[in-house]
């Protein structure tokens, strides 16, 4: 049995390895590279904002959720679903013209340079934290399933090499072409397997009256469970890879399309795995959370088991290839290409290709850290969250000097340290004291711009 999980990994692979190389006379240049040349069509935005959001966090953090939470590790979801659609309503605000590269092009129109380098800087870390969950979850998966083949850090590194070299080689198409192998492949297996598994173990209905596993906002309480939606609300509107795929479109319509077709794409899919999750609890209550998902493999038969364990493992890398891509497009842009002054458009690829090897990287280094998926990721995401608030106000409100957008977000990582230092994180997310801190700073600036104006 483990013999065939390995050759239809092996297989999967090689799937992967021969897309990546036949796009990549399609990268070329470095815009090529980063963007696709801005020549995406529906079906390939569709299918990179959908893998952009079925990844380790959305299939196998979504499963370690629902085991321990249940039903109610969809609100996290939730909130991504809904910042998708505010995404296609401000899509003309964020491709600036079909000329925006990064979170940097955004924040700079606005507030200028050194704010637009923090922001990056903000993104940049959450971009590389979010890969690196994806190669901690491939780690996880593969090395339960293949254990007489592959230990837990050589599951994490074929992973991380997997992605990684296909888009070192064929850039953001590749990014869009494997999202595509990915997502029917998704698709096909996290429904075939689960609905074998709800049929054939009454696991569901046994779920049902246990505990809180079906209760809407389960153990954990509708303010926790509502500040998660919250925060993937604002962690979701401006993320790089979403720029990144609006930016790719052919134009405005193509990307609004393809963004909201992405998202009807991936909802269902997270209630399957979320599903599989409460079936994981019921059959294996001892098992560790993070190998919720994996074990299902003994409840499946070969012939499923197959399509399965590709549905669980193509997720990590749908997702973490448009991370990936979206770090490179941040670091090579925004720090790189102005720190070295490289103006050759050749040794902006060559430099792009590096940064994509590079980061995949100190992704599977950082791998080892990593503990609790979908817990880790909500704190994180509210470094984002301040970019969302600033970018907002300069849209909304206006008027506001970079200075103070600079010290908004300057504030919100240090009050991440303090609130951690403290132990205050246990209590009440930061994503609440940031907001505040952001909101009064922003305000501020809004209303000492209008009082000098006015003299």
């Amino acid at each position: 049995m483990k013999g065939a999980y390995f050759f239809a990994i092996l297989a999967y692979v090689f799937l992967l390895w021969l897309t990546g190389f036949l796009v990549t006379k399609r990268a070329r240049s470095s815009e090529a590279y980063l963007l696709a040349s801005r020549s995406l069509s529906v079906p390939l935005v569709s299918v990179l904002i959908a893998g952009t959001w079925l990844g380790g966090v959305s299939v196998v953090g979504m499963a370690q959720g629902a085991y321990i939470h249940g039903i109610s590790a969809l609100w996290f979801q939730a909130g991504v679903w809904v910042a998708m659609f505010i995404t296609a309503l401000f899509f003309e605000k964020i491709i600036q013209g079909r000329t925006t590269y990064s979170i940097l092009d955004i924040v700079g129109s606005l507030y200028g340079k050194r704010t637009a380098q923090l922001a990056g800087l903000l993104q940049f870390v959450f971009m590389v934290w979010v890969v690196t969950m994806n190669v901690v979850g491939g780690g996880a998966i593969l090395s339960f399933i293949l254990r007489d083949y592959l230990t837990f850090g050589q599951g994490m590194l074929l992973t991380a090499i997997v992605f990684t070299l296909y888009n070192a080689a064929g850039g953001f198409a590749a990014t869009a072409y494997t999202n595509l192998i990915h997502i029917g492949a998704i698709i096909f297996g996290i429904f075939l397997g689960g609905i074998y598994m709800i049929v054939n173990t009454g696991a569901l209905s046994r779920m049902a009256h246990t505990a809180h596993y079906f209760q809407p906002f389960g153990d954990l309480g509708a303010a926790q469970l509502l500040s998660w939606a919250y925060i993937s609300i604002t962690l979701s509107i401006l993320t790089q890879p979403v720029i990144n795929a609006a930016s790719s479109a052919r134009g405005p319509r193509e990307g609004k399309i393809g963004i909201i077709t992405g998202n009807l794409i991936a909802i269902p899919v997270v209630v399957m795995a979320a599903l599989c999750g409460i079936v994981a609890r019921d059959a294996f209550p001892h098992e560790s959370s993070l190998s919720a998902l994996p074990a299902l493999l003994q409840l499946l038969p070969v012939s499923v088991g197959v399509f399965f364990l590709i549905a669980m493992w193509a997720p990590l890398m749908s997702a973490g290839s448009p991370y990936l891509m979206a770090a490179t497009t941040i670091a090579v842009k925004g720090y790189i290409a102005p720190m070295f002054s490289i103006v050759s458009d050749r040794k902006l690829l060559i430099a792009s290709r590096l940064t994509t090897v590079g980061i995949g990287a100190v992704s599977l280094c950082l791998g080892f850290f990593v503990r609790d998926i979908l817990k880790e990721v909500t704190f994180l995401a509210v470094l984002l969250s301040a970019i969302v608030y600033v970018v907002f106000f300069g849209w909304l409100v206006k008027r506001i000097p970079g200075t103070w957008a600079f010290a908004a977000l300057a504030g919100t990582p240090v009050i991440l340290f303090l609130y951690f230092s403290l132990g205050l994180h246990s209590l009440v997310h930061p994503i609440w004291p940031v907001t505040m801190y952001v909101f009064i700073v922003m305000l501020a600036g809004s209303l000492f711009s209008h009082k000098s104006q006015s003299r």
